[in-house]
Formats: C-alpha cells, structure tokens, sequence
C-alpha cells in the first residue's frame, strides 16, 4: 500500500496496443509503475497476480468488457479497494451512469488529456490509501471485539476512540459512555494502582495497572497493561489499555499467602525459641559439652539457621501482594546495590565457595526502583547461580547495560549445568525447581525466581533466563532509568566496554 504522495503500481487495460503504449510512457514518465492487459480476461487475472493500486480500465473490451471487470473487482474482497478509473470514448450519461453502478471510481474520456490524466491518478491514490486503511481497521476491530481481554485505545490526549465488547462488559459500560471520554474517568468506581495521576505523569512506555472494584462482594478486580504508542520522533501518539479479569487467580492466590503466611509466622515463634536456647548451651551457658557434643551442636545450629533462611523466603513471598508491591521509588546505582547483595552471599557460603566476576560498564546509570525490591531480585537470582552449581567452588559472572530504550539489563551467569529447554518456560511457577532427577540436594522452596519476576514487573520491567544444558544459565532482568539519568541519555547507547575484575 503505497504512502500519500508515493508512486504505486497501475495496471492498464485496453484492446488497442497504441493506447496502451502511449498510456504507459505517460505513467513511466510520471514515475509510476505499470503493468498491461489486453481484454477483460487477462486484466482479472493480472490483478489478481500483481495486486495493482489503480485501474484504467478501457469500458469496450473482447471477451469481458470493462464494466464485467469492474464488478468482479468489487465483488472480490481482496480487490474490492482498488480504485478504477474507466477511460471511454462513449459520452451518453446513461453509459457513465452504468460505469458508476458497476463500481468505477472515475471517468477519463477519449482522447484523453495528459495533464487530467495524471491528476486524477494521483487522486485516486489517495483514494486507494485511506481505503485500505479503513479496510485494515474494520479487520482489526473485527478480530478484536471477540477477544477475552479488554482492549480500550485512546489519542495523545488520553481520550477513548476505540473500546472493544469485552471491555464494555468488564467496566459495565456501553460504548456511548466510552467514545470521546478521557480513558481514567471510565474507572469510576474502581481503586486504580498506580493512581491516575502516577500514570499519566508516568514517562514508562509500559505499567502495569491493577483495578478493583470498591464496595462490592466478591470483589471484582483487573489486571493489565497500560502501554504507550509513540512515533520515530519518541511523540505520544496513542495509549493501549489492555486489561481481563483477575478475580479468580486474586481471590486463590490470597487464599494461597495467606496459609503461607500463617503457617511460616506459626513456624518462626518455635524456631525462634529453639535458636535462642542452642545458641546458649553452644556459648556453655548450661555448661561445658564434649568436643563431639559441639560438633552435633554445630551442626544442629546450622540446619537451623537453614530453616530460618527458608521461613524468611516463605514470608517473603506471602507478603508480595498487589498492594504490598507498590513502594516509593527512588535514584539508585545499582553498582552498589550489587556490591551490597554480593557481600551478603559471601557472608552466607563463605569467600572460600564464592568467586564474582563483575563486568558493569562506568556508564551505568541510576535506576528509579525501590532499592530493597532491587535488593531481593539480585539476592535470590545470585543466591539461586550459587545454588545450582554443584562442587564447593561456585563461579558467578554479573553484568550490566544499557538498552536502545534507556532501561537497564542486569544479568547473573552461573556456570552450572543449564536448563533443559523443555523446563525454561516453567522456572518461574511456584514451587518449582528444576532437576532431572528431584533428590532433595538443593536448598530452597522454589519460590525465588517467582519472587523475583513479580518484582521485576512491578515496576515494568521484564525477566528472562538464557540457557544450554552443561553451558550455564544467565538470567536477564530490566529495570526502569531514573528521571534524571533518562534526561542526561542523549542518543540510545547498548552496553559499552566495562570494568572486567574478580573478587
């Protein structure tokens, strides 16, 4: 489909070779493409294998005659757009009036004028243009007025001009209330998060947006994504709302951290207790115990402290909820966030297990996250490459960059022995570690990677793991620029040379 004010391709069809001739010298002249046919037959066979922007099409024709033509043209639906102008040498009204019936656009008339000529074709370019792109929108809102996600569209100024069925049944509205209305006062009656105001002062391309409905039993709540369309320049020229309904995986998944969290704060009082008293009688405060006493002490001690790392994981999990995962955002170098986590791993397995690479790039700008959620995601993804890396030495490679966009990718490569591809789509469900064989070995409850992701796409980012058996794992997340370090971008830069060192 050629763009306003661009050539296109014109397929002409006329029995007399001369007309022909001279036509396409008119239209090679102009700069447009051509193709030719001599009667009615060949010319629906050339449209239908070349898919021409215009027809000139000759009206007293062998075979088929130039009105015949024009009829199948519009009856097809993959035709029925291209526009036709009919060039005829018949001047009674009642012939253009039968042209007009059978679907022609306009009319040239023998002999025909060069100037009129190229006029009207580029006109009916223009034709041609806004015709298919009413015709690929009629598809679009076809396809998705059937869809079960809502599907609300609006212009640069946040004013509703699309909003499929699905969508007016989930906010019980009929599309008169919708069309024409800014897209925020359609949630009316709804505990929008982030708020109205945060969205729309919001510079991400993408938020994700929670809304639950107030006063009502059960609640009803959606779940989507509020995505902003600009143009090469980087101006607004649209907003995408594409949200369904929650309710049920809500309601379960409350059901589901509220028993976590009873039974892990259940657990944490006893073990507690039991911690309190072993750290005594290991300080001797109920006197002094045999060497292979101490030994026993020590290790009950530390199986403990697993437990207690486990509860914390437990509690840690149950607690993110929609609600819980709304924090206030802050500037933050990651640099040092790393450096904050990685010494905590240190102090978990010991320098001696523990070997980083780092290779972060000087350019790495501040984040705009919620530095303890930052803290959480690279805690568990690096404690999970230290994990899965079998043998007392674990080797862990941390990287950074920035992306075309301005977000920041972090990775953490582990150098153990990879995921099978047919488990990568399930590593980050609930409960789940990945092992060929499930034996038990590896510390945790599966809910790390699942922690992580949902902080990461609280705050619009995304997470992903790349990954080959007996090759490593890299798991890749993004996380948002901050105002500031966005404005000081200037033009889009990925990664750069950074600083290779080891500790």
């Amino acid at each position: 489909m050629p763009r306003i004010g661009e050539t296109g391709k014109i397929l002409i069809v006329d029995d007399h070779e001369a007309n022909v001739r001279l036509l396409d010298i008119y239209l090679r002249n102009a700069g447009y493409q051509t193709e030719k046919a001599y009667d009615g037959e060949e010319a629906l066979e050339r449209i239908h294998a070349t898919r021409p922007d215009i027809i000139l099409l000759d009206v007293m024709m062998p075979k088929l005659d130039g009105y015949e033509v024009c009829r199948r043209v519009r009856s097809n639906e993959a035709t029925k757009v291209i526009p036709v102008i009919m060039i005829t040498a018949l001047k009674d009204s009642e012939d253009r009036i039968r042209g007009l019936e059978s679907g022609a656009d306009d009319f040239i008339s023998k002999p025909f004028d060069r100037s009129e000529l190229m006029a009207r074709v580029k006109n009916l370019l223009r034709v041609k243009y806004y015709r298919s792109l009413i015709a690929e929108r009629q598809k679009f809102d076809a396809v998705v007025q059937d869809l079960d996600y809502g599907i609300i569209i609006t212009d640069e100024q946040m004013t509703v001009n699309m909003v499929n069925r699905q969508a007016q049944m989930l906010l019980s509205l009929d599309l008169a209330e919708c069309r024409g209305r800014n897209i925020f006062s359609l949630f009316e009656g709804f505990k929008v998060t982030p708020t109205p105001e945060e969205l729309a002062a919001s510079t991400q391309r993408t938020v994700t947006v929670d809304l639950e409905q107030e006063h009502t039993s059960p609640g009803l709540y959606l779940g989507g994504r509020f995505t902003r369309i600009v143009d090469p320049a980087g101006n607004l020229t649209n907003v995408a709302f594409v949200f369904r309904d929650v309710s049920d995986e809500r309601r379960k998944e409350k059901l589901k951290r509220d028993f976590l969290s009873l039974v892990t704060h259940k657990l944490k009082t006893p073990l507690t207790i039991v911690s309190g008293y072993l750290s005594l009688i290991s300080a001797g405060k109920y006197g002094q115990m045999a060497p292979e006493m101490g030994k026993a002490f020590n290790l009950v001690e530390s199986r403990v402290d697993d437990l207690k790392a486990l509860i914390e994981k437990l509690l840690q999990y149950a607690g993110l909820s929609a609600e819980e995962l709304r924090h206030d955002t802050q500037q933050v170098d990651p640099r040092a966030v790393i450096e904050r986590c990685t010494s905590r791993i240190l102090d978990r397995y010991g320098p001696s297990h523990v070997e980083f690479e780092r290779d972060l790039p000087d350019h790495l700008p501040e984040v705009q996250v919620d530095v303890e959620q930052l803290a959480i995601v690279l805690d568990n993804l690096i404690d999970n490459a230290v994990k899965f890396t079998p043998g007392e030495h674990a080797r862990v490679r941390l990287s950074g960059r920035v992306l075309d966009d301005g977000k920041v990718e972090l990775a953490i490569k582990d150098y153990g022995p990879g995921i099978p591809l047919k488990h990568q789509a399930d590593i980050f469900s609930d409960f789940l570690q990945v092992e060929d064989w499930f034996t038990g070995n590896i510390g945790g409850l599966g809910l790390g990677l699942p922690t992580a992701k949902r902080l990461v796409e609280s705050w619009g980012g995304t997470i992903r793991v790349e990954s080959r058996p007996g090759e490593g794992s890299t798991f890749l997340f993004t996380v948002p620029p901050s105002e500031h370090a966005a404005a000081l971008r200037g033009p889009a830069r990925s990664g750069g040379p950074g600083i290779m060192e080891t500790a």
